[in-house]
């Protein structure tokens, strides 16, 4: 057991290779779009790091547009680092530069 009492198989049952069932069948190109980029930092395995992809099917990100995913990398210190996705896979590192790219576009955003 760690100190987080999660077990180290169970921590580790959530890599970038599990394919989240959750995720909406748009979710799921643009998770290919982002696997398949040659320079993708994710394609890297970095010990003792997980990986887990959300869409706006999950509470916590309801606010993103259908097909746009978040990567949440925890890395062994326990820091959380968050990347935003579009549909063809272009990183975005924050909540606040999603909405920007979303103005560029004409799309409103209007927090709850």
């Amino acid at each position: 057991m760690t100190s987080s009492g999660e077990s180290s198989s169970r921590r580790n049952a959530t890599t970038a290779d599990a394919k989240p069932k959750q995720l909406s069948p748009l979710s799921i190109i643009t998770l290919q779009n982002v696997k398949n980029r040659p320079h993708q930092k994710s394609n890297r395995k970095l010990p003792g790091c997980t990986v887990r992809y959300f869409d706006n099917n999950d509470p916590r990100y309801s606010w993103l547009l259908d097909g746009w995913l978040v990567e949440e990398r925890r890395v062994p210190s326990g820091k959380l680092y968050r990347y935003y996705y579009d549909l063809v896979g272009r990183q975005y590192r924050t909540k606040t530069k999603v909405l920007c790219a979303w103005e560029k576009i004409d799309v409103i955003f209007i927090h709850p």
